[in-house]
C-alpha cells in the first residue's frame, strides 16, 4: 500500500509499510520521474531510475535489458553504456551518484522550488529537511 503527498507541484509516492520499499517522485510541470527501489541492491547502491523531461532514461541497473522490437534487444553490462532509440531518446546505465547529480540539476524548471534533494534523498518542506526513507507510514493531512 502506498500513499502520496504533493508539495509545490512535486508528487511524492511513498510506501505505507516498511517492507514496501518503492518510492516515486514526479515533477508535474516537466513529467520528469525519479524512482527508487530499496529492495533491489547492486553492490552498495539501491536501484534508481530517472527519466528526464525529454524522456531519456538513466538507470544504475547494469543488467538492464531493452527490447527495441521483436527482433532486437540490448543487454547492458557496464556503466556508461548508452543506446539511442529511434525516437531520439536515450537509455543510459550510470552509477547511482551520477544519476542523483543529474536529477538534482535537471529535475526542476527554473524558479521552481527544489522540494527533493536527490543527492541526500531528503524532502524539504516548510524549511525542514527530512530523509525520504523516514517518511514510511507517515501521512500528511495537508495534501
Amino acid at each position: 500500500m502506498y500513499y502520496e503527498k504533493i508539495v509545490d507541484g512535486i508528487q511524492i509516492v511513498l510506501p505505507y509499510y516498511d517492507h514496501e520499499q518503492y518510492y516515486v517522485i514526479i515533477n508535474k510541470l516537466t513529467d520528469a520521474k525519479f524512482i527508487i527501489n530499496r529492495a533491489i541492491k547492486f553492490e552498495d547502491e539501491v536501484l534508481v531510475m530517472y527519466t528526464d523531461s525529454f524522456g531519456n532514461l538513466m538507470s544504475n541497473n547494469k543488467n538492464l535489458k531493452v527490447v527495441l522490437n521483436k527482433d532486437q534487444e540490448i543487454q547492458f553490462k557496464n556503466y556508461r553504456e548508452q543506446v539511442t532509440l529511434e525516437s531520439g531518446k536515450t537509455v543510459s546505465i550510470l552509477p547511482m551518484k551520477d544519476i542523483q547529480e543529474i536529477a538534482n540539476n535537471t529535475f526542476y524548471v527554473e524558479e521552481q522550488k527544489h522540494v527533493v534533494d536527490f543527492l541526500n534523498f531528503t524532502i524539504i518542506e516548510d524549511n525542514n529537511a527530512e530523509c525520504l526513507f523516514n517518511l514510511i507510514g507517515k501521512r500528511n493531512e495537508k495534501n
